[in-house]
């Protein structure tokens, strides 16, 4: 019986001991220095709930403007879009707007060697790249954020609204 009247007497000590719990909320506050937010200490950075996903498998990094996308589109011949979107991959991997661009890089696009001349020499002249060509050497290709040409393709004819 000696053991019941010891919890009996514990539990009140508990009870004694909540009412209590609110007199000294001094003890609770943080010290002046780190109130103060100038510890020595570096801040603990909570955890995020959600991790970012990967992406699986390579991409185009953009963004990339629609008005650059479009003009590369109303050139003349499929190759100057399949240059142009090897350009941008190839920005984004290698995180600059100059790039060199490599017969490699244009065969994963479907691009032979004369078509990347071709394509080049169209994207140039309508005012979305600038190309530095050495002999026996790849270009490196200097994507240029100005507006393009005023629609106007190497043609002749206005890409809008047909001949000039």
């Amino acid at each position: 019986m000696g053991d019941g009247l010891r919890v009996v007497r514990e539990v009140a000590g508990m009870s004694q001991l909540h009412n209590d719990i609110f007199t000294d909320l001094d003890r609770l506050r943080l010290p002046p220095a780190q109130a103060d937010g100038k510890s020595g200490a570096a801040p603990t950075r909570l955890a995020s709930p959600m991790k970012a996903k990967q992406i699986k498998g390579e991409f185009l990094k953009g963004p990339i403007p629609l008005d650059w996308l479009s003009a590369a589109c109303g050139l003349d011949g499929k190759a100057a879009l399949a240059v142009s979107l090897a350009i941008w991959f190839e920005s984004g991997r290698r995180r600059s707007k100059q790039v060199k661009l490599t017969t490699a890089i244009l065969d994963r696009f479907g691009v032979n060697r004369k078509a990347k001349y071709r394509a080049l020499a169209s994207l140039e002249q309508a005012g979305l790249i600038a190309v530095s060509r050495q002999l026996r050497k790849n270009p490196v290709v200097t994507i240029l954020m100005a507006q393009p040409e005023a629609g106007v393709c190497e043609n002749g004819q206005d890409r809008n609204n047909g001949a000039i």
